[in-house]
């Protein structure tokens, strides 16, 4: 019988999940994505973009995607499938449990530009592209997407395909408000929504009172989801 009862116990299970799933999927889009600007470099006239522009471009179109895989359907689904009864049958604090696998699926997603920069450096040897501005603008992608998927798993499985919504949705208000003056209804909804559109590879990194803004936002869905994972019985009320 295994009586290890360390806080740690489940950490390499976690690390195993995220390797098998999202980062070796992550790995392998990368590599595909190098390979193809490789071979089509090779052609006459070919136009390449330079690594920066090249890991910007990839990184805005599939960050918000990478991010739901890194983190969406692990606590949703364990709560309505039952699978926590097992996890949680010795002592072991839910909001630990599911903290550690969400942060594991944070490095996964920052291990994405590593990816792609490694791939252009080998493929192009000039640069990789790599600053500190990505893996800070990955980051904060991370955590506004990562936290309200992991708020939503406190209520549904589908916590990935809200979150999905839910960015869609910002991302429209933010487009008609560059163009026309949102009704009040609408204009409440963009201020309430977590701030996505402050954050994203290729755009200045958010200074002052919007990175403020942005890392408050995030730690607070973060925090709120961990204490709903400890006071809010994980079996009650229908879930789907």
């Amino acid at each position: 019988m295994n009586r290890d009862l360390s806080k740690l116990r489940y950490l390499r299970y976690h690390a195993l999940d995220v390797a098998k799933a999202p980062l070796l999927i992550f790995a392998l889009v990368a590599a595909g994505l190098c390979v193809v600007l490789w071979r089509f470099s090779l052609k006459e006239n070919a136009v390449v973009p330079g690594p920066d522009v090249f890991l910007s471009m990839t990184l805005a179109v599939v960050l918000t995607v990478a991010c739901l895989m890194a983190s969406g359907g692990v606590a949703g689904n364990d709560i309505a499938r039952g699978y926590y009864r097992s996890w949680f049958s010795k002592p072991m604090a839910p909001w630990w449990f599911y903290f550690q696998r969400w942060v594991l699926g944070g490095l996964a997603v920052l291990c994405i530009p590593a990816f792609l920069g490694i791939g252009l450096q080998l493929a192009f040897g000039k640069g990789t592209g790599l600053t500190s501005d990505v893996f800070a603008q990955t980051a904060l992608v991370y955590l506004l997407v990562g936290g309200t998927v992991l708020l939503a798993s406190v209520f549904t499985a589908r916590d990935w395909l809200i979150t999905f919504f839910l960015t869609f949705l910002q991302a429209q208000l933010e487009n008609v408000s560059r163009v026309i003056e949102l009704p009040a209804a609408a204009e409440w909804m963009h201020r309430v929504l977590p701030p996505y559109q402050m954050v994203g590879v290729g755009s200045p990194l958010p200074e002052g009172q919007k990175l403020t803004h942005v890392i408050l936002y995030g730690v607070a869905m973060v925090v709120i989801a961990l204490v709903l994972f400890e006071k809010k019985p994980l079996g009650s009320g229908g879930r789907a």
